[in-house]
């Protein structure tokens, strides 16, 4: 990491919540579930639990990061390989934020520039993000924290002036009954954004102590839930769920419907510039701790951050053919074949390995 690496409540608490906003807010609501402002609220419960395991992680690894969790755990070798794991993970995830966010500027801002040459320009900024460490992301994650809640605050404003909000949209309310509303969390919000949380513990030294590290997750889920909340209500409110299952980016066309006096008109182009640096942020963390597990694995003093970029960049392109491809990749295959056993079974076998392997801080 960097020379300075420990973050203040602040920074930590900004970058914890920008990062579980950056894709979230592109997508919106979960698609054909009446009253899915209300998922955002249910699922918050589950990954409040999810979260607490990766504070036990953070707190039996005693200031260690994950790459030292898992060498505690499973010894050199076998931590080497999970760590390698770990780091093709975080690039993966990273290729399908990348992704997200070039369709969304292909669709509202550059539709006629190639998208070969946006990833590349957009990696090299992510490259020059993640550089700089955990502490220069988490300044930087202020400001971008100040302009994500204005923007939610003048869009809800400007939405209200131009008559676009109606309430009863809203209604009716569990009209297909509380079971599908309860399981749609489990299915998809609490393993994306929140338990993509896990690539905080590679970091979890800069936020200080155990307690704060906690403290602070629970802070920025909580706040991240109510504006993913509000979000929802307001795109439903203004364009109706019937309308919201053939949008592929709902808050992008809530803010299309904006019109006073025929002056204010198409801000979703600043939706967009909004969400692009939420996105960025995100993709600098997880390039970042790709970079120190290469470093790890790999065993050498040197700077992979800008070769990790570039191999989400390549990543994005490669990942899927075309977008209905890639949305239905990550709604059915990834949350099951990596967010589950990645965010909890791993996890979850890690922190039972450390339990049994040190009791009371002595080797059995």
């Amino acid at each position: 990491m960097a020379a300075t690496t420990r973050m203040n409540v602040v920074h930590g608490y900004t970058i914890l919540l920008v990062f579980l906003l950056g894709t979230s807010i592109i997508f919106g609501p979960p698609r054909l579930v009446p009253d899915a402002w209300l998922v955002e609220l249910i699922a918050v419960v589950p990954a409040g639990a999810l979260f607490l395991l990766f504070a036990g992680l953070a707190a039996a690894g005693k200031g260690g990061g994950w790459y030292d969790i898992l060498d505690k755990a499973w010894g050199k070798t076998l931590g080497r390989v999970w760590a390698l794991c770990y780091l093709v993970y975080f690039l993966y995830i990273a290729s399908r934020n990348v992704r997200d966010m070039i369709e969304l500027v292909m669709t509202s801002i550059l539709r006629a520039t190639p998208s070969s040459v946006l990833i590349f320009m957009f990696v090299l900024v992510i490259a020059y993000a993640a550089s700089g460490g955990i502490a220069v992301m988490g300044r930087l994650s202020v400001l971008i924290a100040a302009l994500i809640g204005s923007f939610f605050f003048a869009l809800a404003l400007l939405l209200l002036f131009s008559g676009s909000v109606d309430t009863e949209r809203l209604l009716p309310f569990l009209s297909e009954g509380l079971t599908k509303v309860l399981i749609v969390p489990l299915k998809s919000s609490v393993w994306f954004p929140y338990g993509e949380l896990i690539v905080f513990l590679v970091f979890s030294s800069s936020f200080g102590t155990v307690r704060s590290f906690r403290r602070t997750g629970w802070v920025a889920m909580i706040s991240a839930c109510l504006l993913l909340t509000f979000s929802d209500m307001l795109q439903t409110s203004v364009l109706g769920m019937e309308n919201i299952v053939f949008s592929v980016f709902p808050l992008l066309d809530a803010a299309r419907m904006i019109s006073i006096f025929n002056f204010i008109t198409r801000l979703d182009a600043f939706v967009a510039l909004i969400i692009i640096s939420g996105v960025l942020i995100k993709c600098a963390v997880f390039v970042h701790a790709a970079a120190l597990g290469a470093n790890r694995v790999f065993g050498r003093q040197r700077r992979f951050t800008l070769p990790c970029a570039l191999l989400v960049g390549a990543f994005s392109i490669l990942v899927t053919h075309n977008n209905a491809e890639h949305f239905e990749e990550g709604l059915k295959y990834v949350i099951y074949w990596l967010h589950i056993p990645v965010q909890l079974a791993v996890p979850a076998a890690t922190l039972i390995l450390l339990r049994i392997r040190f009791r009371k801080g002595e080797r059995t």
